[in-house]
């Protein structure tokens, strides 16, 4: 108690000078508060209460409340003033679907009490997914099911594999990748083989940065500075000529989440050792503030029926080209690329020619023609490892820790054509 009541005045303290102390009740126990895609938080108490304490901005900042058994609340505060109150309560687990026209009949979820889903891949309109028994990395297997999520297949791994994930890369191969080597999916007859190893070093040195192939093209996207400068460019595979098509140049970004860094390190110093755990370290803040504040554009270029889709982040609009590079279309992004509980991902159905994008916990379509979105289901991003989109379903590998702090894991398909 008496280092409760000390923790409270060096933090009332301090956040009249640069920080902001978050408080309030959110009527559970062990409910988790994090800053949204960092590692720092706090937990609430047997009442329910909480506390936390974030550097003063006049930007917003992602609070993520979670606990086992109720939905997770996303919270944005701006920390400009020394005290802010949060009172709530937690709600109890639902699919709240409805609202955006997805009702449970059309949500299908399947698990294995005795593995951990923890990747997943679509291939040759099958879901594969990478498994490990329990905690261990000895006993892992690949489970095959359909487009419906019933089983049909397994593959066995070796133990030496060591497996690590599995894609589907810029060539339309599968590939079980492991600590040191590349294995391809492959049909054989009826069932499926992991065969043609490659060194994992090879592998990626002859697809690096390739992100798909036309008839006439290979398409690259090079980062450079973390993800703040990046180009995209293509090649030729008859003239081998390279051909420069867009930058993004995003490197004041990049200086000030170095100087956010610095700045918040030096405040830690003229701290107590005794009370630096009650706030963010300088790596955890400085992770935050790229993702909160200064994230990477995340320019995308994608392909469909030979029309180039550049989703151009830094100046906010959806180019449309033909491989001639002739501009086709042209249209403002009107989603919220400056939000943090966007995460910056764009997603494509293959086989239906749709994108979509997450915000927050709502699947949206984006309409390349006008940049406008429509919801079309909802999506617990915060807990998931993984989303794959593919013929009108969304598909999602979730894993959780349960009341007894054993992990979880469960693949979930939702209609949402």
């Amino acid at each position: 108690m008496l280092f409760i009541i000390i923790l409270l005045n060096c933090c009332v303290a301090f956040s009249q000078q640069n920080y902001s102390v978050v408080k309030g009740n959110v009527g559970e126990k062990n409910v988790n508060i994090s800053i949204i895609n960092t590692s720092f938080g706090v937990s609430s108490d047997s009442n329910g209460d909480f506390m936390m304490a974030l550097p003063k901005t006049e930007k917003q900042v992602g609070l993520l409340f979670s606990c086992i058994g109720y939905e997770d609340t996303l919270v944005s505060v701006i920390p400009n003033r020394d005290t802010i109150n949060l009172n709530f309560k937690m709600k109890e687990t639902t699919y709240m679907l409805d609202a955006v026209g997805v009702g449970a009949d059309k949500i299908k979820r399947y698990s294995e009490p005795s593995y951990v889903m923890y990747d997943f891949e679509i291939f040759d309109d099958k879901v594969f997914v990478l498994q490990r028994k329990g905690n261990t990395l000895n006993e892992c297997r690949i489970l095959v099911q359909d487009l419906w999520l019933d089983p049909i297949d397994t593959i066995s791994i070796p133990n030496h594999i060591k497996p690590e994930e599995i894609i589907v890369d810029c060539t339309e191969s599968c590939q079980l990748i492991g600590a040191d080597s590349v294995y391809q999916v492959v049909k054989m007859n009826s069932s499926y083989e992991l065969m043609f190893p490659a060194e994992k070093a090879r592998y990626n040195k002859v697809l690096n940065n390739i992100i798909f192939f036309t008839d006439k093209y290979i398409y690259f996207n090079e980062l450079q500075m973390d993800g703040y400068y990046s180009k995209f460019f293509r090649i030729g595979k008859e003239s081998k000529e390279k051909e420069m098509m867009f930058v993004c140049d995003d490197t004041k970004s990049y200086r000030n989440i170095g100087e956010e860094k610095q700045w918040h390190k030096e405040y830690l110093e003229q701290l107590p050792p005794t009370f630096c755990g009650a706030f963010p370290t300088p790596e955890e803040w400085a992770v935050f503030v790229k993702v909160a504040w200064f994230h990477t554009k995340d320019n995308h270029l994608d392909v469909i029926d030979s029309k180039l889709y550049y989703f151009d982040h830094f100046n906010g609009k959806i180019l449309t080209y033909d491989e001639g590079m002739n501009l086709l279309n042209e249209c403002e992004i009107t989603y919220p690329t400056e939000e943090d509980f966007w995460q910056h991902k764009i997603y494509k159905d293959k086989a239906f020619g749709k994108f979509y994008s997450i915000f927050g916990s709502v699947v949206n379509e984006i309409d390349v023609t006008t940049g406008k979105t429509t919801s079309v289901a909802n999506a617990n991003q915060w807990m998931t490892e993984k989303i794959i989109i593919y013929k009108g379903s969304l598909y999602a590998v979730t894993k959780k820790r349960n009341a007894m702090n054993v992990f979880e894991s469960y693949i979930e398909r939702i209609e949402i054509k």
